[in-house]
């Protein structure tokens, strides 16, 4: 399986594949925190490392990819953040360049994985993009 990981962070997709015993071929990985890539890069050398989502192009990957999975900032999402700008704040408007990414790549399977605790609004505007209704999942179940 072909995986690309958008905000990355420390793999934990990858360790999920692992564990599942889902084969991984390939794994590319946009992620621009640099302790986060450390910790990628010593549990798993063979990521492939393609930096930020927003200088992402199609062209880095000639393979097809079967999985795209990632969660892009939810702080201006949570509605733990006072203020918080939705979908338009500076970070979790991020989550554009993920559907411009799933929009390009066309991957067989994707994740899209954020807070529960946002607006109806945004869930509105994500929902509608996606195509598909939201599965809620408690983390704590599978943590």
């Amino acid at each position: 399986m072909n995986v690309l990981s958008l905000f990355d962070g420390i793999s934990c997709a990858r360790v999920a594949l692992d564990i599942a015993g889902i084969p991984v071929n390939k794994y590319y990985a946009c992620e621009i925190e640099k302790n986060a890539m450390k910790v990628s890069k010593k549990n798993y050398p063979d990521i492939i490392s393609l930096g930020s989502v927003i200088d992402f192009k199609k062209d880095m990957i000639t393979e097809p990819i079967d999985l795209l999975i990632g969660g892009s900032p939810c702080q201006d999402l949570s509605i733990a953040k006072k203020n918080g700008k939705g979908l338009e704040g500076e970070k979790s408007s991020l989550f554009y360049e993920y559907v411009r990414i799933k929009n390009e790549m066309k991957p067989k399977y994707f994740i899209l994985e954020n807070v529960a605790s946002m607006k109806k609004k945004d869930k509105d505007i994500i929902t509608g993009i996606m195509g598909c209704e939201p599965v809620m999942f408690n983390a704590s179940l599978v943590s």
